[in-house]
């Protein structure tokens, strides 16, 4: 399991840091094991990422190698609370940030696909990153949704897979974008 969820975290790292859905380094990944959990580190620009660089942690949070992200108590709670969630994908999206601060209500997609998320998703009010109030609100929703917008953060999705958590990511910054679009270019003329 151990070379397996390094190579899987190295390849959907550098993967979202290829479409700038990580960006230096920012955000996080991890994959669940039955000891703990695998995660990405804190400080390291995800894009350069090797396999001395990912972290372990066990589920009473002790850290037995690496220096974990900063948000690794999102994810301890996440996986504590939802024990369907092998994988979990922290990203600061531009368009979804964008919407956000523009008020937009994420459950009013203008395009049909948005309903593919909107049963799976939800936004939490803005917790300062890193702390113990997002890692509480946000691992609750995280309970019945696979995707939960971070006010003035970013976005937290889990699957059965990492590809499975990554492709709702990329579906939501998708319609993100496309919703922008919509509400954005049309008052430019």
């Amino acid at each position: 399991m151990t070379k397996r969820a390094f190579e899987e975290l190295l390849f959907w790292t550098k993967y979202l840091a290829d479409r700038e859905l990580v960006v230096g380094s920012e955000g996080n990944l991890s994959i669940r094991c039955s000891e703990g959990f695998f995660i990405t580190p804190s400080g390291k620009t995800k894009d350069t990422l090797t396999k001395k660089d990912l972290a372990f942690l066990t589920w009473s949070g002790e850290v037995v190698f690496g220096n974990p992200s900063s948000e690794w108590g999102l994810h301890l709670k996440i996986y504590q609370k939802n024990p369907e969630a092998r994988a979990i994908v922290h990203t600061h999206p531009l368009y979804v940030l964008l919407l956000d601060a523009l008020g937009f209500n994420f459950r009013e997609f203008s395009h049909p696909e948005g309903a593919i998320l909107l049963n799976k998703l939800s936004r939490a009010p803005f917790f300062p990153p890193g702390s113990l109030k997002l890692w509480e609100f946000a691992s609750n929703l995280c309970v019945n949704n696979c995707i939960v917008v971070l006010a003035k953060h970013g976005v937290v999705a889990w699957g059965k897979s990492l590809e499975e958590a990554i492709n709702l990511t990329l579906i939501l910054e998708k319609l993100s974008k496309l919703e922008y679009l919509l509400r954005i270019e049309p008052n430019r003329r």
